[in-house]
């Protein structure tokens, strides 16, 4: 194996500054076609607040907010208190295009300290800056490539611990992960019981091994203590009460049911009016007067309907318990559904509808980049075939990457503590988005890829390295 490159602070300077280069030029023609920064959905997203919560009633709002972890909504409440209404769609733009380049960054630096390699490391770094997923997700008002930064911080953290454990790098790595579980739903508590075990486990041995478990457990508290609120005030040991309403999206897809007497006969995510004649509860009555604009009005911004009314906590539940039949009674077409969107998972993230339009601008850029082929066909299940299709390049790279990482994890007898916790988080959001969930799970995936780069960086090394020894074995011979 030959000997890393030397790199010196000229050339590391050098490929920042092309970076940066590629940044503002990239940026500059991405705005010349037309794409823009879609402040819109902060009025319409269902995941968010009523704009007058936002701006009068943030903490009150948060507190009461059944559906979603506070993270977001303080984020975007905050923005407008400080920018105000008139210029929040600037600074939110500027901050999210900050946040790509931040990426950028850190996945070049991470990369550049695990490959020893400086130009597999700015190559795939500007494939994350050039991905035009990156393009369309920095220019939505959603939390996407902010999840991807946090986890990217947690990792650049977790790569520290080789040089020691002490405050700042534990509270580095665990600090980022609250804040993701205080973000999305999907990132349950659990899952950060189980990262905190191993990477802990992984540490015990280590000067400082006290202060990274005391960190945990801090952090653990910290964000149960939200799963308690919630429990007390909704009866719910979540941070989110749509989860009958998101896995039925999965569950019932494909299958038409006729009877209207069954709440399954109505697509998930309508007006609350839609299902009054389901509802016995009448939870209106016993939330009323702690936060009416959110969980008693029917739309939201006036115009858009409101996914926070208390009344969907009935809604999601009468879901749950229909899907656990239909589950039972048809086990063989829920799975097929958990098989498609596994198979979703490795789609282009720029298939997400909620970008549609934005795509649309870099329709055959996203096609020569993505192998997006749903761009040019129509009708249901011709767009389902060119889907597949267009999943299978990343199915692929995604094979090769796990089999070179397992070959040498079981070559050397031992995961890499950075490299076991990607892992981890990868197969967990694969697993919980095929069951969960149908239509977003590309962009899921998509919220890890600057996690998956490092991975993919390490095992082309790996396959390249065996590749010389096995040629340079043959000339000798």
């Amino acid at each position: 194996m030959t000997a890393p490159p030397v790199y010196t602070k000229k050339n590391l300077s050098k490929n920042i500054q092309f970076i940066l280069l590629i940044f503002i030029l990239s940026r500059l023609i991405v705005y010349l076609l037309g794409i823009h920064f879609d402040y819109s959905t902060l009025y319409s997203y269902w995941q968010y607040l009523d704009i007058a919560t936002l701006q009068n009633q943030l903490l009150r709002g948060v507190w009461y907010d059944h559906t979603q972890p506070p993270a977001f909504n303080l984020f975007l409440g905050v923005i407008l208190k400080l920018a105000g209404n008139e210029h929040a769609a600037g600074v939110f733009a500027c901050i999210f295009k900050l946040i790509t380049l931040a990426n950028t960054l850190l996945i070049y630096h991470l990369l550049k300290q695990l490959t020893g390699h400086q130009r597999i490391a700015l190559i795939l770094s500007l494939i994350y800056l050039l991905s035009p997923g990156t393009i369309v997700f920095e220019n939505e008002l959603f939390y996407t490539s902010f999840i991807s930064f946090f986890f990217l911080i947690s990792a650049f953290s977790l790569s520290r611990f080789t040089y020691g454990i002490n405050w700042k790098t534990a509270t580095g790595f665990f600090l980022p992960l609250a804040i993701i579980c205080f973000t999305r739903s999907m990132y349950h508590v659990i899952l950060l019981i189980i990262v905190t075990v191993f990477v802990c486990g992984a540490n015990l041995k280590k000067q400082g091994a006290a202060k990274l478990m005391f960190v945990g457990v801090i952090t653990v508290l910290l964000c149960g203590s939200w799963y308690l609120k919630n429990y007390l005030l909704f009866g719910k040991f979540s941070t989110s009460t749509w989860i009958g309403m998101n896995i039925a999206r999965n569950i019932f897809h494909d299958n038409e049911i006729t009877d209207s007497s069954r709440i399954e006969s109505v697509e998930p995510f309508q007006e609350i009016s839609t299902y009054k004649r389901f509802l016995e509860k009448n939870l209106e009555k016993k939330y009323a007067g702690l936060n009416d604009r959110d969980l008693l009005q029917e739309m939201k911004n006036d115009t858009f309907k409101n996914e926070k009314h208390i009344s969907f906590i009935e809604v999601s539940d009468l879901y749950m318990e229909a899907g656990k039949k239909h589950i039972k009674d048809q086990p063989v077409a829920f799975m097929k559904n958990v098989a498609q969107s596994a198979v979703i998972f490795f789609a282009p993230a720029t298939r997400y509808s909620g970008t549609e339009a934005q795509t649309r601008k870099l329709m055959y850029y996203d096609a020569a980049y993505s192998f997006n082929l749903s761009h040019f066909v129509t009708g249901k299940q011709n767009r389902r075939i060119a889907l597949t299709l267009s999943a299978i390049p990343y199915m692929l790279l995604y094979v090769f990457t796990f089999w070179v990482s397992v070959k040498e994890i079981i070559r050397r007898r031992r995961v890499g503590i950075l490299n076991g916790f990607i892992i981890l988080i990868i197969a967990y959001v694969f697993t919980a988005g095929s069951l969960l969930e149908h239509y977003e799970n590309m962009r899921f995936r998509y919220e890890l890829q600057p996690l998956f780069l490092l991975l993919l960086a390490q095992a082309i090394v790996i396959f390249l390295n065996k590749r010389r020894t096995n040629k340079e074995r043959s000339i000798k011979a």
